[in-house]
């Protein structure tokens, strides 16, 4: 990784002292706060995950989030943030993410594909959230220096690869609020499972979807977030794109791989804020000989120009791409009407 992504744990460490932040869980604290964690009910609580364990002392008060939906994870188990990351580098809080904050103030949005370990550190967090994230080891290690951090769960393979309810079970824990995501995972869960049961339809189809960019087809994997959604609401992935997992959460096809997205489905992110298809889309050839294409079996919706648009298609698109309990609540009412039109052929 560059330089200029990955400063030396050391110094970052050193930062963080100097503005008087916490250090790694794994490492001690003094006697102030050791005193303040034997005051908080339920604490000290150890998370382990992907890079061992880590301890927090005592109920946290000031939470960064770095993590693909941490930050809405979080804020759906009435934890908000004092500064959070949006996946895809918003600087403007999500419609349906202020929605669920009501009056309370929205975090400060700050960057994770290229995070600022000095600006983290000013912060003064006593828990960072790197839970759905891109499994970075030094970068793990760097945030833990400056506060206890936990990170993905432990098993997790791909990069983004946690499933929403471990994502939420794990912040609920570090945060004190196991009962709040008790109830926020079984919420969420049973609004799925009704719009499954409700669309029979679903159950069995193989689906392939992913988004157009950088002139690219790109496919989701299974672990990504949308794939899960989806599946959950009875799809089944397309086995020859899953052959292709390379421990990320999406792969590229090139064109002579373009059969391979055949399936019983096409849901793809390809539509401009107008909602025009993109004409280099349209164009292609092999895309659009596709047996599932050709038979209307195909939806589209916002792509890489809305994610960042306060539109209803951007807000679709960016409650679908960063998903849990809040991207759910929102998406599961739009995306299924699509879905009914894509199996019937009626694209």
């Amino acid at each position: 990784m560059a330089l200029s992504r990955i400063r030396s744990v050391a110094a970052v460490a050193l930062a963080a002292l100097s503005l008087g932040a916490g250090l790694a869980a794994c490492g001690g604290q003094d006697d102030t706060q050791n005193s303040a964690a034997s005051s908080s009910a339920g604490y000290p609580v150890t998370i382990e995950h992907l890079f061992g364990s880590t301890t927090i002392k005592a109920k946290p008060e000031r939470v960064v989030t770095l993590g693909g939906g941490d930050m809405e994870a979080a804020i759906s188990l009435g934890v908000i943030p004092v500064a959070g990351a949006d996946w895809f580098g918003n600087t403007q809080t999500r419609g349906w993410v202020k929605s669920e904050l009501g009056d309370r103030k929205a975090p400060r949005l700050i960057s994770a594909s290229e995070p600022k370990f000095e600006e983290i550190a000013a912060l003064k967090p006593d828990l960072i959230l790197y839970v759905n994230s891109k499994n970075d080891k030094k970068e793990f290690e760097t945030l833990n220096a400056i506060a206890p951090t936990i990170a993905a769960p432990v098993g997790t393979k791909n990069v983004y690869g946690a499933a929403w309810q471990d994502q939420v079970r794990e912040i609920a824990r570090a945060t004190g609020t196991v009962t709040e995501g008790d109830k926020v995972v079984q919420q969420t869960e049973a609004l799925v499972s009704d719009a499954a049961k409700a669309n029979p339809e679903f159950a069995g189809k193989t689906i392939t979807a992913g988004v157009y960019s950088v002139d690219s087809l790109n496919a989701w994997l299974p672990s990504d977030p949308r794939m899960r959604l989806l599946t959950s609401l009875g799809f089944k992935t397309n086995p020859q794109v899953d052959a292709m997992d390379d421990g990320d959460f999406f792969v590229q096809i090139s064109p002579e791989l373009t059969g391979k997205l055949n399936a019983d489905v096409i849901y793809l992110a390809a539509l401009d804020n107008a909602g025009k298809l993109d004409p280099k889309v349209a164009a292609d050839k092999l895309f659009n000989a596709l047996p599932a294409v050709k038979a209307g079996h195909v939806a589209y919706w916002g792509g890489v120009p809305v994610i960042n648009t306060p539109t209803p298609s951007g807000e679709f698109s960016s409650a679908f791409s960063i998903g849990g309990p809040l991207g759910i609540k929102y998406v599961i009412p739009r995306l299924v009407p699509q879905l009914k039109d894509a199996v019937g052929g009626k694209s």
